[in-house]
């Protein structure tokens, strides 16, 4: 007895339930020694309403999650266009599809059946999601990798993201309304602006009555300069 304690302490040995192996949390378990406990939930948006908790085991322990190998992705795809044998892996939502993996929930949406949490690969995004980021925390290339996957669905749904998410990448309410008291008002320049001359519209009677006189101008001082002033000269001068 002693010696089981020692290589199994989470188990409920006084239990007469058959110890299992599972394979989220990769530990052995009965059902006695691993009842649950419930604690927050990512957020109320992820799931319908009235789904408040999500699980942990009941010491605190966190369960293992991981991508799908390629075998295990082999054996899912013959499963699903194949019609082949269901794979053991299949119901585990801490074995992630490929396509899942390091993938935030989908906003739930009651006419949309794919933000079920009962959908397998909603329910697979919502069981790791939380866990990703919060191993994420010490590490700062995996942070730097969630802090791109939330720009990246923040660019194509802003609602999608709750606000401690939006914090992550700078964009919670809060940060928006700091950054705007940060903001020095500018005071517009006052634009003064110059009239233009307005030119008179063209006159084209007056222009030809210029151009006329001036010419007689011309010929009458040619005139007076080639015949004198005075006298029959004068008769005939142009008028």
């Amino acid at each position: 007895m002693g010696k089981q304690l020692e290589l199994f302490p989470e188990l409920d040995l006084e239990s007469k339930e058959p110890i299992q192996y599972d394979h989220g949390s990769g530990q052995f378990i009965n059902k006695f020694s691993e009842k649950k406990k419930e604690v927050p939930t990512r957020k109320p948006n992820a799931l319908p309403p009235k789904t408040k908790t999500i699980q942990k085991y009941k010491d605190g322990s966190k369960p293992n999650y991981r991508e799908e190998n390629f075998n295990e992705r082999l054996e899912r795809m013959h499963y699903e266009y194949d019609n082949g044998p269901k794979p053991k892996h299949y119901d585990n939502p801490y074995i992630v599809d490929s396509e899942n993996f390091k993938k935030p929930p989908k906003k739930f949406d009651s006419q949309d059946k794919s933000t079920y949490p009962s959908d397998r690969s909603q329910k697979q995004k919502i069981s790791t999601w939380d866990l990703i980021v919060e191993d994420a925390k010490n590490n700062p290339g995996a942070m730097k990798e969630i802090r791109q996957i939330l720009k990246d669905n923040y660019k194509s749904n802003p609602k999608s993201l709750t606000e401690k998410e939006l914090a992550m990448i700078g964009r919670s309410k809060k940060q928006l309304r700091e950054t705007i008291k940060g903001l020095t008002p500018v005071t517009p320049t006052p634009v003064v602006e110059i009239p233009k001359p307005t030119t008179p519209p063209f006159d084209l009677n007056k222009y030809i009555k210029e151009q006329s006189d001036l010419r007689l101008k011309q010929e009458q001082e040619a005139y007076e300069k080639e015949y004198g002033k005075g006298g029959i000269p004068e008769i005939l001068k142009p008028q």
